[in-house]
């Protein structure tokens, strides 16, 4: 069953500092629901993760809770470079969206327990392209039962259609490498999922954000130069 999200619009600011204490995660009952693609198809998550999102006239936030019952010393989170394809061997959490809703393209973010940064565009439920580096950000932490996600991805970065009502499709992925387990909010069959990490690129196969409020799409999308 594809998943439907409402977005929050914020009533006070975040801080993005990876610390989940703010009003939101207070007074908003989190994403859950998460289940697994690969080892095993439609079975619950062996680890237990929620996720928020949220918005204002600025950016779009997604922020989770990832919980782990292992140490962290069996965590698998080594990598900081961005955009490298080895932090899909690390444990993950990330965002697909389809901004235009058209069920082929879309663009993913996601990190690790280290609060790398990586991001790729999607088209036609393939062909990343890694080369795209807009602007957002990203902040990790600990707290007793696993890590915490929070990100902030402004709206000046994505291309989506006019209007300010926006209906966007939606998928988050939550990798536990130690168990060589991928987790979706939106099942993904192991056949269409690459071994896991490739469910992300099944745009068709996604669920829906609906209740945000986009400010008027721009023409310039910002990218922000990095160091390797």
């Amino acid at each position: 069953m594809e998943a439907t999200v409402r977005a929050v619009r914020l009533g006070s600011p975040v801080r993005i500092d990876g610390v989940l204490d703010d009003v939101l995660y207070e007074e908003t009952p989190s994403i859950s629901g998460f289940v697994q693609s690969v080892p095993i198809e439609g079975a619950p998550p062996t680890e237990q993760t929620e996720a928020w999102i949220a918005f204002d006239e600025s950016n779009i936030y997604v922020s989770a809770r990832v919980w782990d019952s292992a140490p962290e010393s069996d965590w698998v989170a080594n990598e900081m470079r961005r955009d490298t394809n080895q932090l899909r061997q690390n444990d993950t959490f990330g965002v697909m969206f389809d901004t235009f809703y058209d069920r082929r393209n879309g663009v993913m973010f996601y990190t690790n327990p280290l609060g790398a940064l990586a991001e790729f565009q999607i088209t036609n439920e393939g062909n990343p392209n890694s080369d795209w580096n807009p602007i957002w950000d990203v902040r990790t932490g600990r707290f007793e039962g696993g890590w915490t996600v929070e990100m902030e991805i402004p709206f000046k970065s994505l291309r989506y259609r006019p209007g300010t009502q926006q209906v966007w499709g939606l998928q988050l992925r939550r990798a536990i490498r130690r168990k060589n387990e991928w987790n979706y909010l939106t099942l993904i069959p192991i056949s269409a999922s690459g071994g896991g990490s490739g469910g992300a690129f099944r745009v068709s196969r996604s669920g829906t954000l609906v209740g945000l409020e986009a400010p008027l799409a721009s023409r310039v999308v910002e990218f922000k130069p990095y160091g390797i």
